[in-house]
């Protein structure tokens, strides 16, 4: 094993792992523009964060921040017990796969990997075993005397990957890894690397723009703007329980209805929007301005329910997998509507009326902005 057994997010006896990274107040200017706020994060042993955001929200500049490859103007950064906020990058401990992969191609796949060993002063002898343990480990031992100029895409990103573990760094860092790869091989080698990465008990941060990209491989996702961290959970509860607008527009689809509080009381609200009342869970006091959000999967259609919300089909798109129906709404403010099916039901066509039924409980209800 080249890092040994994964610890995971529970330690024996239901005892939260105990925290390997913690950042702390950091902050980060450039000029007259603040890039990260006062941002504060912890990862525990054995975790996969990933940092999700659009570009220019902080998180690659936190990511060179963590590696030390540049000095925040404020705040601490902690791995391993260890205070590293000015050690230089070099004395960090610390593997990173870039973007680009950043592999000489002057070298074989094996000399690759090896660098890094002898700029640690590893013996000869050992260096070739943990190479060869660190290919094996990516399933890329038989290319061991290739350049790395023959390497397919997928190929040099599983090479960049053993580049960084083969000098077992207390941290892994991953800079939108999968970038360069058309969109199938970006599938596979998400699901590979989350698996490699569990096998071998690494903490690791992931940067990324991709939120499906975001959900398959995080143990906790961190979605960042403007410099701060909006909400930071698990997939499941970022994408079932947003605690912004921003985070329920940036981590999947949903239909949004702009709409007043009619009704409130015992935890229960009645929202009026222009398609017609709905209810919902959330606390409000009457006449509040809200938006109401419904994933697209959790939406009924029937055309001919007497109850429901009323709409008109604008446009049919068939994915493959899964059709979506993109929906007529009264135009101003943010309203916009789409139902996901897994096909598309006789007789529903563009122009078609609509009535949108769902359970109160997948209502989600936000302060109007």
């Amino acid at each position: 094993m080249l890092i040994g057994t994964r610890p995971g997010a529970a330690a024996p006896g239901g005892l939260t792992a105990p925290d390997h990274l913690r950042v702390a107040g950091l902050g980060k200017r450039f000029g007259a523009a603040s890039v990260l706020d006062d941002l504060s994060l912890t990862v525990a042993r054995g975790e996969f964060v990933s940092l999700l955001g659009p570009s220019g929200c902080g998180k690659t500049t936190l990511l060179r921040l963590i590696a030390g490859l540049m000095r925040p103007d404020r705040g601490s950064i902690v791995v391993g017990g260890a205070e590293i906020t000015r050690l230089p990058a070099h004395r960090r401990n610390i593997g990173v796969v870039f973007q680009n992969y950043a592999l000489f191609p002057h070298l074989t796949v094996a000399e690759n990997l090896a660098f890094g060993l002898r700029a640690q002063g590893v013996p000869r002898r050992e260096q070739a075993a943990r190479v060869e343990e660190a290919l094996a480990l990516v399933r890329m031992g038989e290319h061991a005397g290739k350049p790395v100029t023959a390497l397919s895409g997928g190929q040099q990103q599983r090479v960049a990957v053993a580049r960084a573990l083969v000098v077992r760094p207390s941290l892994l860092l991953l800079d939108e890894p999968f970038s360069a790869l058309d969109r199938k091989l970006r599938d596979t080698m998400q699901v590979e690397l989350k698996g490699l990465l569990r096998e071998v008990g690494i903490t690791a941060i992931f940067v990324t723009h991709d939120q499906e990209e975001a959900l398959v491989v995080s143990d906790r996702i961190a979605v960042m703007n403007a410099g701060r961290i909006e909400q930071l959970a698990d997939p499941v509860t970022l994408y079932r329980q947003p605690a912004t607008l921003y985070v329920l527009d940036f981590v999947g689809r949903s239909t949004r209805l702009a709409g007043r509080v009619a009704e409130s009381r015992g935890g229960g609200l009645v929202v009026e929007t222009a398609l017609g009342r709905l209810r919902a869970r959330g606390s409000y006091l009457p006449g509040s301005p809200v938006v109401a959000a419904i994933r697209p999967e959790a939406i009924l259609l029937d055309p001919a329910a007497e109850e429901g919300l009323a709409a008109r089909i604008a446009d049919v798109s068939f994915l493959g997998s899964r059709v979506q129906l993109h929906l007529d709404l009264p135009a101003g403010g943010p309203d916009r509507g789409m139902v996901e099916l897994a096909r598309l039901p006789e007789g529903l066509a563009p122009g078609r009326p609509v009535r949108l039924a769902f359970p109160e409980a997948e209502v989600m209800v936000f302060p109007a902005p």
